[in-house]
């Protein structure tokens, strides 16, 4: 008798806190012992074939659900359609999942119960989800405003929802979502969502790449299984544990292509039921190896767009280039123009102005001259009248000079000597020839000095009136410059060349003029005689004869010019 009592009371108390625990005070209190124990069968076996074949599920929840609304246990009820819709979704059956959904819904309206409202919304989440459906994001965030704090097992539940639909999309933020559920299941100590998190984010890892990262996570997902594994049977009964399988394969799928055998991985993801899209992962692996094997067309197509693009910026960078090399070149040549036109309106200034100076200074003593000699009040003796018809000649010899020069100058631009014109030239000749005339021109008594290496049946093939002027007019520069001392000329055979150098002890070239003395109208003095073409002229005339002159830097007592002829 005490032993059925004790029965009877223990049955109605498990009953009594299965519907506390449900959250089911009033439903307990008016159910009786035999449909409280009906109802605890019903939850056991719900529990049970969650895991089991979708058939004896449906089977079972139908009746439950009937079993339900006919005792009007409304909160219950709705927790079951909502777990019968998410088991419809992960097998797939469509049908079943919207059915679900609307009878769902359709309680909740007719019963005014908006506190569940968000059970309706996840499980619409969910549904799109399976339909691929980028809605479901924003249902699954909806469901965890409407939930609030009322439902941690719903709320990590939609956190591991969040981090599988946006694993593909935003795979750092599926991870942190998979981070929120993972700190839920710690603190309701769930194997089942701890398994679902840590293999979700396994994937995620596996997907973007991402080792060590994904190594880490296995060794937890490898933990928590070996801790349920270790569980008593009656404690996971007790606990309502179990451990969500859902990625265990495609986790030993990723471990087995992170270590580098792409075949073996490839061939487990054809054969075994992965959870996870088939192709991607296959695609993900050989993406891995650099093999896509049966993704070739697409890798083909991938890689001719890429081809094209980068031939297309390839051109674009090229006839960019080209286009701004053009517009440089043509800047360049526009600001070359533009310093020459500034240049020869330098040069044209300076000529008129040097002109000016040179011919009207002579011009100015001819006239004074002139007219003293022809003034008839004024009685000159002989030797007066002969230094004024000297001071004229004098001064008309310079005029004629610097016509003489210009017309060298003009003429040397456009000068050029044919073969057929270079004739023999023995050099010291020549320059014994240059000497005498400066002896002839020393009204200073310099030190004049002739020296060479050469024999005198020494020739070159040249002109030997443009030597002369070439040396006359440096010999000349260098009795004008120099007060005292001495001028010497120098000849020598170097290489292929002949050098005759002039040299004297005057006023010397300062270095910031040794760059511009060959340039036409520059001048040491603008108050001394001479247009400034002296140097320009010898230059032109010495490379029309294939030589050239030269300034000796490195001489500093005075200057010397250096004429190379061509031997």
């Amino acid at each position: 008798m005490l032993q059925t009592f004790y029965c009877v009371c223990r049955r109605v108390l498990l009953a009594l806190l299965f519907c506390l625990s449900s959250g089911y005070m009033e439903a307990a209190v008016r159910l009786t012992a035999e449909d409280t124990i009906t109802l605890k069968k019903y939850y056991r076996d719900f529990v049970r074939l969650q895991n089991g074949s979708p058939e004896e599920y449906n089977t079972l929840v139908t009746e439950y659900e009937d079993y339900l609304l006919k005792h009007e246990l409304w909160e219950m009820f709705y927790k079951v359609k909502t777990h019968d819709g998410f088991f419809a979704v992960d097998h797939q059956d469509a049908m079943r999942a919207v059915r679900t959904s609307f009878e769902l819904f359709y309680h909740l309206q007719q019963n005014k119960d908006s506190a569940y409202m968000y059970l309706s919304m996840g499980l619409r989440g969910d549904i799109m989800k399976m339909m691929r459906n980028p809605e479901a994001d924003s249902l699954y965030r909806e469901a965890l405003v409407l939930v609030g704090d009322r439902d941690p097992k719903f709320t990590t539940l939609m956190y591991i929802y969040l981090a599988q639909v946006d694993y593909m999309t935003h795979p750092r933020v599926s991870i942190q979502w998979a981070d929120r559920a993972i700190e839920e299941a710690e603190k309701l100590n769930s194997f089942e969502f701890m398994s679902m998190a840590l293999g979700i984010k396994c994937y995620v890892y596996f997907m973007i790449d991402d080792p060590d990262n994904f190594e880490r996570t296995r060794i937890k997902y490898m933990k928590a299984r070996e801790q349920y594994d270790a569980l008593d049977p009656t404690v996971k009964e007790r606990g309502r544990q179990h451990f969500n399988l859902r990625y265990d394969q495609i986790i030993e799928v990723a471990k087995t292509a992170f270590d580098g055998k792409f075949d073996e991985a490839v061939e487990m993801a054809q054969e075994g039921t992965l959870n996870v899209d088939q192709h991607v992962v296959i695609f993900r692996i050989n993406g891995m190896e650099g093999n896509y094997k049966k993704e070739q067309a697409s890798k083909r197509l991938t890689r001719g767009f890429i081809i094209m693009t980068c031939l297309y910026i390839l051109i674009y960078i090229m006839g960019r280039r080209r286009l701004m090399r053009k517009i440089w070149k043509h800047e360049q040549e526009l600001n070359v123009a533009k310093e020459k036109a500034e240049e020869a309106n330098r040069m044209k200034s300076s000529f008129i102005r040097s002109m000016s100076h040179e011919i009207r200074t002579p011009l100015n003593a001819i006239n004074g001259f002139s007219q003293v000699i022809c003034s008839p009040d004024i009685t000159f003796t002989e030797e007066e009248k002969a230094d004024m018809r000297e001071r004229i000649a004098s001064n008309t010899a310079a005029i004629t000079n610097i016509i003489n020069e210009l017309l060298e100058l003009s003429a040397g631009e456009s000068e050029t000597v044919s073969a057929n014109e270079l004739k023999p030239v023995k050099v010291n000749e020549i320059c014994r020839v240059a000497m005498a005339k400066a002896k002839d021109d020393n009204s200073k008594g310099l030190k004049l000095e002739f020296h060479t290496n050469l024999p005198d049946s020494f020739v070159v093939k040249s002109k030997k009136d443009t030597i002369s002027q070439i040396l006359n007019k440096i010999i000349g520069n260098a009795l004008k410059f120099t007060e005292k001392g001495s001028v010497s000329m120098n000849v020598i055979e170097a290489s292929s060349h002949v050098q005759i150098s002039i040299t004297d002890t005057g006023i010397g070239i300062p270095e910031e003029q040794q760059e511009k003395i060959f340039e036409n109208f520059v001048k040491l003095n603008d108050f001394s005689e001479g247009a400034g073409l002296g140097l320009t002229i010898c230059r032109q005339l010495a490379k029309s004869l294939g030589g050239d002159i030269l300034l000796d830097k490195e001489y500093k007592t005075g200057s010397r010019f250096i004429l190379q002829l061509p031997v």
